[in-house]
């Protein structure tokens, strides 16, 4: 009986514990939530020109965190713009023109530390973009499966020194594949080919057959000279089977340029097989009753005995 009790018992134990440990481990690791404002800052500054500025750092957890402030260069690789933060040979770093007022600070839970900063571009330097992340980083790491983790949240600064710069760019590529499994994704390529950064705008809209929007998002990117960047836009929640329409604009430079409507079949591999399946039958009985009604039908002579 009492092996009988410890049977029946055992699997509330075991959801309890496993409760206990889970809950910890979730409250653990929502204990230091670290968060930065403004994402992006636009500085438009003369050679020799200083300019100060601020950027917040924001705890959204439960535990109080020390933090470093520091400049590291930015730049991109491939389409996807995978982002590098080391100094490029030969190219000048804007890193050395920041100063951090405060470069280490302590934030309490739910509150906001403002960091103050100067940039002072040198005298010499030539005109142009020049691009830098200021991160806010932890000085309290984590440790997860006996690996430190040091979270960090950066604010990329755009800066443009003097007017002598060339802005110029193309949209080069707007694809959307027929058949998809889902999710639904549309990209397009811009492309920069002037000195400078520029920012482009976009409206991305679904709907089905009859001209009803399912889906529709904005958004804007930035495009670093001498790049093309390829911007990929999924429609995450969309279902598993439908033939819908897409299509979008983009704002660029003082120009629009329309992404014209393409349609897209989305059939996930279920779908697929399903379809296939009923295809596969509807052959056979096409192919039956075709087969049926060919075959000559014999008449019989009876014959009556005398």
């Amino acid at each position: 009986m009492r092996s009988f009790i410890k049977i029946k018992f055992l699997p509330i134990v075991i959801f309890l514990v496993s409760l206990l440990f889970f809950g910890s481990s979730k409250a653990s690791a929502a204990s230091q939530v670290l968060t930065i404002s403004p994402a992006i800052q636009e500085l438009k500054l003369e050679p020799g020109s200083v300019s100060k500025g601020t950027f917040n750092v924001i705890n959204q957890g439960t535990e109080p965190f020390s933090f470093k402030v520091y400049a590291t260069p930015f730049s991109v690789t491939g389409e996807d713009y995978t982002p590098d933060y080391s100094i490029l040979p030969g190219a000048p770093s804007p890193i050395t023109w920041f100063r951090f007022y405060a470069p280490a600070s302590v934030v309490a839970p739910g509150q906001t530390v403002t960091e103050s900063y100067t940039v002072t571009v040198p005298k010499d330097i030539q005109e142009g973009g020049y691009y830098s992340v200021g991160f806010a980083e932890t000085l309290n790491p984590k440790i997860q499966q006996g690996v430190t983790i040091n979270e960090r949240v950066g604010t990329l600064f755009l800066i443009q020194v003097g007017n002598n710069v060339v802005k110029k760019g193309d949209l080069i590529d707007w694809k959307s594949k027929f058949l998809q499994e889902p999710p639904l994704s549309s990209s397009f390529k811009l492309t920069n080919s002037g000195s400078i950064y520029y920012k482009a705008e976009y409206q991305y809209k679904v709907s089905d057959i009859f001209g009803s929007t399912k889906y529709y998002t904005v958004g804007q990117k930035v495009i670093l000279p001498q790049a093309t960047r390829k911007l990929t836009i999924p429609w995450r929640n969309s279902p598993s089977f439908g033939l819908f329409k897409v299509s979008g604009n983009v704002k660029f430079l003082d120009s629009d340029h329309r992404l014209g409507t393409k349609y897209v079949l989305i059939m996930s591999k279920a779908a697929r097989l399903y379809s296939l399946i009923g295809f596969i039958t509807a052959v056979i009985i096409v192919i039956v009753v075709a087969t049926t009604r060919k075959r000559p039908v014999r008449k019989i002579k009876l014959s009556r005995r005398r």
